[in-house]
């Protein structure tokens, strides 16, 4: 209210002007007024979320975990990019699965990504840390990794080898997603996958299988709201170890600017 009554007088006062000006001068043909220019998103995404229980690599370390993360693509060329990011998971509660405590994890990751047109190539870095009393329980964790990922028909493709600096083993994982749109807004996303372990905190041989679906719904231009339910199955050397089934699910909320 206070800006318009300012407004009011100084508006009145130049339409005075102009209508004075016109009775003594010819009119002139308004100046063209340039087209807005579009803002160019910055290539970043931040998401919030929820999950009942937050299994990584086939393994549960905490229930009710709250998240949040930023990611982002920093482009060099058409075919050169960054890829870079940061994570962090908290549980609600205290219900980090092995002891009971808090658990705070916090992942900070690089990748450097190149186009070869059929498929994407990368190598990461990515480094956890962890707080609470999750710290006395893990060693902070430095991995590096190659990736690929690509599409094949209507079918994506992903693939990733790392290796794990601190516990001097490699985790190896295969992916398939398919996104079947069901309106211009929402589609459904059915994905699975299967890891591999070389010394890799205990396993040796085959780790787990990974099988979901989530429903991207497209709330705005820049914002998606996406639920997923989720089965974690170890096998082989993960189910030696006692890690069990597990249904599992959440929600997401991401913004991208």
């Amino acid at each position: 209210m206070k800006l318009k009554s300012l407004l009011t007088p100084v508006l009145g006062a130049a339409l005075a002007t102009s209508a004075f000006a016109g009775s003594s001068y010819e009119a002139k043909a308004p100046s063209p007024v340039a087209p807005a220019e579009e803002e160019t998103p910055l290539g970043f995404t931040l998401t919030a979320g929820y999950d009942t229980h937050y299994i990584y690599r086939g393994i549960e370390f905490a229930e009710n975990l709250v998240s949040i993360g930023l990611d982002g693509s920093i482009p060099f060329n058409e075919q050169l990019s960054l890829n870079v990011g940061a994570w962090f998971g908290t549980s609600a509660d205290d219900s980090m699965t092995l002891g009971g405590g808090s658990y705070h994890e916090l992942d900070l990751y690089a990748a450097l990504l190149y186009d070869l047109g059929p498929a994407t190539i990368g190598f990461k870095y990515q480094h956890y840390m962890y707080e609470g009393d999750a710290a006395d329980l893990f060693e902070d964790i430095n991995e590096v990794g190659f990736i690929v990922s690509t599409t094949v028909g209507p079918v994506d493709l992903s693939a990733g080898a790392y290796y794990d600096e601190t516990a001097d083993g490699f985790y190896f994982e295969t992916g398939v997603s398919k996104a079947i749109e069901i309106t211009d807004r929402i589609s459904l996303v059915p994905a699975a996958l299967v890891s591999y372990g070389i010394d890799y905190y205990g396993v040796d041989g085959f780790n787990h299988i990974k099988v979901g679906v989530s429903l991207p719904i497209k709330l705005t231009s820049t914002a998606t709201l996406t639920p997923y339910v989720a089965g974690n199955l170890p096998i082989d050397a993960l189910d030696d170890l006692g890690e069990e089934d597990q249904v599992y699910g959440g929600v997401s909320l991401s913004v991208s600017f």
